[in-house]
């Protein structure tokens, strides 16, 4: 056989090894993460990638205005006293309003409807945050007071919460209200979504732009 062509196999062979042996290492150092105890994980100064996969959630909030002829306000993020809702995008229709937040997080995240605190962990190591459910409700009650302080009454409002990462391990009890993709956008279709509640799309939509954060 040629010489070239054996120098060509073996540097080919080389690049392999290397190749094979770095992802090796790079798995070797996610396993070694998982397998820490939360105390011996690195600590994270915040959750990471909030807003990763934002834009999926944002598209399928559109689409579903547009169709029934609601407004949207993007960002939803609503100021009223000392407070500031961090919903992504709040929903008005005939029904009321839908507050919407995405969860972008990456990794592992674990957590429960009642706990006060969840985490994420991913390869750079652990962080823990507040309960984004009892947050969502919390900034939910903001945008009722803004609705009340402007004489609108009686409009329900409902906050919800998406991870729209395919990648994202939830890691917590199968009756946790959270939503992926699928399941979000199947949410959208129910009949509670076009149902009349004599909202004024108008008034409401107005009330709230108006106390968007400047």
């Amino acid at each position: 056989m040629n010489p070239n062509v054996w120098e060509l196999i073996l540097v080919t062979a080389m690049i392999v090894v290397v190749i094979i042996g770095i992802n090796w290492y790079k798995y070797k150092k996610s396993q070694e993460i998982k397998e820490l105890t939360p105390e011996q994980q690195p600590k994270l100064d915040a959750p990471r990638g909030r807003s990763q996969d934002s834009g999926k959630v944002i598209r399928a909030l559109k689409s579903f205005a547009s169709r029934n002829g609601y407004e949207i306000i993007q960002p939803g993020k609503i100021a009223h006293g000392t407070g500031v809702s961090d919903f992504d995008a709040l929903v008005i229709g005939t029904f009321g309003v839908l507050a919407v937040r995405s969860m972008g997080y990456h990794g592992q995240v674990y957590g429960g409807e009642r706990e006060q605190t969840w985490a994420q962990t991913t390869g750079s190591g652990r962080v823990e945050f507040p309960n984004p459910l009892q947050q969502a409700e919390k900034e939910a009650r903001l945008v009722r007071e803004v609705l009340f302080d402007n004489k609108i009454k009686g409009v329900p409002v409902e906050a919800i919460c998406v991870f729209p990462n395919k990648a994202t391990e939830l890691l917590m009890p199968r009756s946790t209200p959270v939503y992926r993709m699928k399941e979000f956008s199947a949410l959208l279709m129910k009949d509670k979504y076009t149902d009349d509640k004599k909202v004024d799309i108008d008034a409401v939509a107005k009330a709230l732009r108006n106390a968007v954060e400047k």
